[in-house]
């Protein structure tokens, strides 16, 4: 079996638009008695995953793939959608985004995205955006920690918190991932616990996106152990 990860695609001509996810006011968390570590709830991860959250995101050009970045995951277009429902729909679910037009902005919004980015950034906002949504992924098989390089830095029993880093950093580095065949729950497109939001996928999946000639992903194969 061949399994892959899954990048994106920034474009070859000119970059394709990024999704903005309307900023989240989080709560103030309290450290747990157990790790000392501080969760904030709701976090941008809970609430993207989250299906019944009221997301809001606007695109920031004119440029678009079919598959794009949104800050901490990936956001589809409708023809995506429609490919993954017809021929992965045991491994994919999706949450609606309301999208946000250039017309749509409030007046403080236009001002926090000009003072940050400036005045050009603001105006390639589209303002007939088309939809997109949010992909929704399960976990589909396990790494070997080990030969990846990856180790689990917190695990607390109370909180239930995990948090992975590359032994000496304080994050996790881009490694080549191995993943362990006999653990692999047959979705062709899935994540793996211990590195965050990165996407991978089989064969199969590969093959599909090429024939619908999506844009916006690229793939790399990784080990198989």
């Amino acid at each position: 079996m061949e399994l892959y990860r899954i990048a994106i695609d920034w474009g070859k001509r000119k970059r394709f638009a990024c999704g903005c996810l309307e900023r989240v006011h989080h709560t103030q968390g309290v450290p747990c008695v157990a790790c000392g570590e501080e969760q904030y709830t709701p976090d941008y991860n809970h609430l993207f995953e989250n299906k019944g959250w009221d997301t809001k995101m606007f695109l920031d050009s004119g440029y678009y793939a079919d598959f794009i970045n949104s800050q901490i995951k990936v956001v589809v277009s409708e023809k995506a959608k429609k490919m993954l429902t017809e021929n992965f729909g045991n491994a994919v679910d999706f949450g609606d985004i309301e999208m946000v037009s250039f017309r749509d902005l409030t007046t403080e919004k236009a001002k926090e995205i000009r003072d940050y980015s400036g005045s050009a950034a603001l105006k390639k906002i589209p303002d007939d955006p088309p939809q997109y949504f949010r992909l929704l992924l399960k976990q589909g098989a396990d790494l070997d920690f080990q030969r990846t390089n990856i180790e689990l830095a917190v695990d607390c029993p109370k909180c239930g918190l995990k948090r992975y880093q590359t032994p000496g950093l304080t994050y996790v580095g881009e490694n080549m991932p191995h993943i362990i065949e006999s653990t692999w729950k047959g979705c062709d497109i899935f994540y793996v616990e211990g590195l965050g939001n990165r996407m991978f996928c089989t064969e199969r999946f590969v093959g599909i996106y090429n024939q619908n000639e999506l844009t916006g992903l690229e793939f790399e194969q990784v080990e198989v152990v």
